[in-house]
């Protein structure tokens, strides 16, 4: 069996579950996403001013389009900036789609800049 890495398989889903459009800012610890992500025609990047209005951009995507809004950003403080709209997509039951990269196993705990531990968690 053919062996890929993880962010070629993150975007595999993503075209297989018909996603059309990411939102974002690419720098750092996500660009190996943005690397897999960009060569795909069938996937179109709208460069985000900042990192909290790349998750906005994707609920207001979500609302009148029917296909899942997806943000994505780097790690540490770029994760922790979408919480606004997270949670401005939660309350209103609008699903989305936020992919943030992560500072490499070794250095988190290390009060290394960016070394935010981000995961995913389901609400409700």
């Amino acid at each position: 069996m053919a062996r890929m890495r993880a962010v070629e398989a993150a975007t595999h889903v993503l075209e297989r579950e018909a996603i059309t459009a990411a939102f974002g800012v690419p720098g750092a610890a996500i660009n190996p996403f943005y690397a897999s992500l960009l060569p795909r025609n069938n996937i179109h990047h709208v460069l985000a001013r900042h990192v909290e209005g790349a998750a906005h951009v994707a609920e207001g995507y979500t609302r009148p389009a029917g296909n899942i809004g997806v943000c994505a950003v780097t790690s540490g403080p770029a994760g922790t900036d979408m919480i606004t709209g997270l949670y401005s997509a939660w309350a209103d039951s609008i699903p989305i789609l936020c992919v943030t990269g992560q500072a490499p196993r070794a250095r988190l705990y290390k009060k290394d800049f960016a070394d935010v531990p981000t995961a995913v968690t389901l609400l409700d």
